[in-house]
């Protein structure tokens, strides 16, 4: 078997490995909100802090501000907002204390 397809190999059975054992919650895409529903899930979670401000971009500042760990576990706005430049609107996000 060549290097790559080998290293590609170890690669995905990892992240394979990683989603089934840490769940969707953390692996959340960080470029993108996710549904209400799953956002107020990791909400609820314990050691999780919301945050709130104008795009995400203020999210991630007040986070660090706060001495919140990065990446933010996920995204949600009512409008779709946070990903928007120039923000438009309020973002939430939450992070892990």
């Amino acid at each position: 078997m060549e290097v790559g397809t080998l290293i590609r190999s170890v690669v995905l059975l990892l992240w394979t490995s990683m989603s089934a054992v840490v769940g969707t919650g953390v692996l959340a895409n960080p470029f993108q909100e996710m549904s209400e529903t799953e956002f107020l899930d990791l909400v609820d979670q314990e050691g999780s802090v919301l945050v709130q401000g104008r795009g995400v971009d203020a999210v991630n500042s007040k986070a660090i501000l706060e001495g919140l760990t990065l990446p933010a576990l996920g995204f949600w706005s009512v409008e779709g907002d946070c990903f928007r430049k120039p923000p438009s609107g309020e973002c939430n996000g939450v992070f892990q204390r």
